[in-house]
């Protein structure tokens, strides 16, 4: 995430003008992994077969939208607890939103909260649109309308901790499921709470700490950030930075592979023994290139044993304890030839993170503001393609609406679509219900 943008890792563009963005690349890739437990479309059906091995088998469909075509056949199996569609589809969209409470927004806020969802508030978007998750963060810069409009999230401890408090229960009352409540709280330059929150050195600082000085001090910030309501936060960066420029720089524990991991582990064990779950970032490691992928793709140039030995290794490190995992708009042509951004390529989420690591937590887009996601066709189409490649939490969508509905007419009407749909929402409902659980009484 650029480290002046809160909250968000998306280059800005006119929400009303997304429809018309042509697609790239990336809407001609196949779709051809199921998640874990999928059932493998049916041969009979006259779209491409998703198998479930982790090793893709490239083929090109000839539709712009890179989606297969409807199955008739009647979906009999179960939403993951209970849901209906439009509750199921709602689990997968982590938005931002206008006002320090839920319930309430200046005129400037409600306008905002208006032209993004068609609702006014907090409460109202979350009910709308059945959201799963909510980040909180100060102003969008990226969203060139309203680049300096404060949301109002984070102005104060006391307001934090009525808002998310308000947030979750619409939630409750909507779907009966508690949000996911997320914040970028890395340390450094990216520290979105500044109130009843610790300022915390930039990682790269306190990369010589022992693991128990590390556990200890992720730990306290877990546990400030839990008291104020926010249950995910979007660090640590597990980036192995090689580049002396870049958006990454201090915000990596350095370029020692094996310090990152050890300090990997011992971020992720402090903030979910505090009840936070952990977000390792940005999969498949930003360290090596110095292209801002807010406004680019960047492309790791690099052979697959370099990657090995090096990028991939705090991922490994910390993904068995990690609860989520978040992907970034980079291209690695040395596992993915056609180029796609990460993000949206099954050869990189449910081939390489799920299949090679035997990750089986959450994994988050980055921001779908980024100039890589908006460059990939309409949100719709992105949102399609991110949950077919394997992502279950879509962050940030510059088009909401659009895109829950696309989604939404996806489900019902293409079989493999809604199983992978429920697949992603069983992980969510996973997560969630590890939030259920008391804190670890460990202590420092």
């Amino acid at each position: 995430m650029r480290d002046s943008a809160p909250g968000t890792e998306g280059q800005g563009g006119d929400v009303a003008g997304l429809q018309g963005r042509p697609a790239i690349a990336a809407l001609v890739l196949v779709l051809t992994l199921s998640v874990a437990c999928q059932p493998a479309r049916n041969p009979s059906a006259t779209t491409t077969t998703h198998p479930t091995s982790p090793r893709p088998s490239p083929t090109v469909h000839p539709s712009t939208s890179a989606i297969p075509s409807p199955t008739p056949k009647a979906i009999v199996a179960p939403n993951p607890g209970g849901l209906t569609d439009e509750r199921m589809v709602g689990q997968l969209f982590m938005a931002y939103v206008y006002g320090s409470s839920a319930n309430s927004a200046t005129p400037a806020q409600r306008a905002a909260n208006l032209a993004l969802y068609g609702a006014a508030t907090g409460a109202e978007v979350i009910r709308r649109w059945h959201l799963g998750g909510i980040i909180l963060l100060d102003h969008n810069t990226l969203d060139p309308n309203r680049p300096d409009l404060s949301t109002g999230n984070v102005d104060s401890a006391t307001q934090i901790t009525a808002l998310t408090a308000s947030l979750q229960d619409a939630a409750i009352k909507d779907s009966g499921l508690p949000l996911l409540i997320a914040t970028d709280q890395e340390g450094g330059n990216v520290q979105r709470i500044t109130d009843g929150v610790t300022w915390r050195a930039a990682q790269e600082q306190i990369a010589n700490q022992t693991s128990e000085q590390l556990r200890c001090g992720y730990l306290t910030l877990g546990q400030q950030l839990r008291r104020l309501g926010v249950n995910q936060d979007f660090a640590p960066v597990a980036d192995v930075v090689r580049t002396s420029t870049g958006v990454i720089g201090d915000r990596s524990f350095g370029p020692d592979p094996t310090v990152d991991s050890r300090d990997i582990v011992a971020a992720v064990t402090g903030l979910q023994q505090a009840g936070v779950l952990a977000t390792l970032k940005h999969w498949p490691g930003h360290g090596s290139t110095s292209t801002d992928s807010h406004a680019a793709l960047a492309v790791i140039d690099e052979p697959l044993a370099t990657w090995t030995a090096i990028d991939r290794q705090p991922f490994l490190a910390g993904s068995p304890t990690a609860a989520s995992v978040m992907v970034g708009y980079l291209a690695f042509p040395s596992l993915d030839p056609s180029g796609v951004p990460a993000v949206l390529s099954p050869k990189l989420v449910n081939g390489a993170l799920r299949g090679g690591l035997h990750y089986r937590g959450l994994v988050v887009t980055d921001s779908l503001w980024m100039e890589p996601a908006l460059a990939a066709g309409t949100p719709g189409q992105v949102a399609r393609l991110a949950l077919a490649a394997g992502d279950d939490v879509l962050l940030m969508s510059p088009d909401v609406p659009a895109a829950y509905r696309d989604v939404l007419a996806l489900v019902r009407s293409d079989q493999w679509f809604r199983a992978t749909v429920r697949a992603a929402v069983g992980r969510i409902l996973v997560a969630k219900a590890r939030l259920k659980a008391p804190p670890s009484a460990a202590g420092c």
